[in-house]
């Protein structure tokens, strides 16, 4: 088997000019800089897959937060410096943890700059769901610490064994890379080409390498963070549309049709309700439910498979929901509103404005077992449903009103 070397794919990992604008980092770029001011950057599938944080959830982190910050390489493709790997996953930790969302952005972001320890990466990576060990040198290169990904892997070098004795074929190229990184030459983050370290037979694989400043007496270490597959990749972070997507966009097509059959087929809030039984056949959904809103107050209705019972709450103007009523967007619900909401675990939701007389009244709101993309069209598409919903929950509040104001004058 020949060596590797550390050329990488096209349109896999890119090198972007670094933009400033007043001394602090442009919309839509990174303060992460290499020796020749360029940032390395990830696909947004290499992001989702490193971090198990969804692509959606991380484009509404960015609308609301402005984090993490994208940058445009070729073709307008989406990608993301490769040192906002820790970050976001320190943030999903954080979260997952009770801290509310802009909370524990804003303190990840206060330490942005600062260099990592190798506490702080090992802490975040530790859970990460792709291969991350550390090694020291530059000679031997020692495996010093290796995550749960990598310690679940029977072939995968321990603690305290030599890197290229357990993986003669790791390749020249990536040992020069993280050698030169442990005594402090160039960019202290790089991308390597190199071969597997988890797997029985040496295929090759990329990964971000970060290195770690000594800290007090100990010696510099470079933690190395497996990439996804290179093809995979390449093919999701292409920015092409696929067959998948075309085929997920039929389907949100075909049940959005047979929920506005059922919005004409049934009188009253009936409608609404079998509207959103055929969302949930339609989409693979695992359930769906109504909410109204009144000055800053939600009621849930019972929903369509009986997973959320009524509840009346408030809601604070800082919260998911919130968010989405006042910027009119489908968006997805964090974990801290999911909790509140009583969705079930492993369960991801969406929220869907009902707006009536351009007042949002209230909410539709879809239950899934994962995040799932959203295209525009998709988007487009739950918004005129919700609307429907919106003038048939509007016909019924105001046929009570109605009512209720003949008995008084009776």
């Amino acid at each position: 088997m020949s060596d590797f070397t550390t050329s990488s794919p096209p349109d896999t990992v890119e090198v972007v000019p670094e933009m400033f604008t007043g001394g602090r980092p442009a919309a839509g770029a990174s303060a992460l800089t290499t020796e020749d001011a360029s940032v390395v950057t990830i696909s947004a599938a290499e992001m989702v897959r490193l971090t198990g944080v969804g692509r959606e959830r991380l484009r509404t982190w960015e609308r609301r937060h402005d984090f993490p910050q994208p940058v445009r390489c070729r073709n307008n493709v989406r990608r993301y410096p490769a040192e906002d790997v820790r970050h976001v996953i320190a943030v999903s930790r954080a979260v997952d943890q009770g801290v509310p969302l802009a909370e524990a952005i804003e303190q990840t972001l206060a330490t942005r700059h600062e260099n990592p320890t190798f506490q702080s990466l090992g802490a975040a990576l530790d859970h990460a769901p792709t291969p991350a060990i550390a090694v020291t040198g530059p000679e031997p290169l020692t495996v010093v610490w290796t995550n749960g990904a990598t310690q679940a892997a029977p072939e995968a070098p321990e603690v305290g064994s030599n890197l290229i004795e357990e993986l003669p074929a790791f390749g020249p190229g990536a040992r020069s890379t993280i050698q030169r990184l442990l005594i402090g030459e160039g960019s202290d983050v790089s991308v390597i080409t190199h071969a597997d370290w988890i797997g029985t037979f040496p295929a090759e694989r990329r990964s971000v390498a970060w290195r770690v400043p000594p800290e007090m007496s100990t010696e510099a270490v470079v933690v190395l963070v497996q990439l996804p597959e290179v093809a995979a990749a390449r093919h999701v972070g292409a920015g092409v549309p696929h067959s998948s997507a075309v085929e997920q966009t039929a389907v949100w097509g075909a049940a959005a049709r047979e929920a506005r059959k059922a919005l004409q087929q049934e009188p009253g809030i009936a409608s609404a309700q079998r509207a959103l039984s055929e969302l949930v056949k339609g989409t693979g959904g695992a359930d769906a439910f109504l909410a109204t809103f009144h000055a800053g107050h939600m009621r849930t209705a019972t929903s369509v498979r009986g997973t959320i019972a009524p509840k009346t709450f408030d809601f604070a103007g800082d919260c998911d929901i919130a968010r989405a009523i006042a910027d009119a967007e489908v968006d997805w619900l964090g974990d801290t509103t999911l909790k509140t909401l009583g969705v079930p675990p492993r369960t991801q939701a969406i929220v869907v404005p009902i707006i009536a007389g351009r007042e949002t009244i209230g909410g539709m709101f879809l239950l899934f077992h994962e995040e799932l993309p959203l295209a525009d069209v998709t988007r487009e598409l739950l918004q005129g449903i919700a609307t429907a919903i919106g003038a048939v929950l509007q016909r019924e509040h105001n046929a009570a009103a109605a009512d209720a104001a003949r008995a008084v004058a009776v």
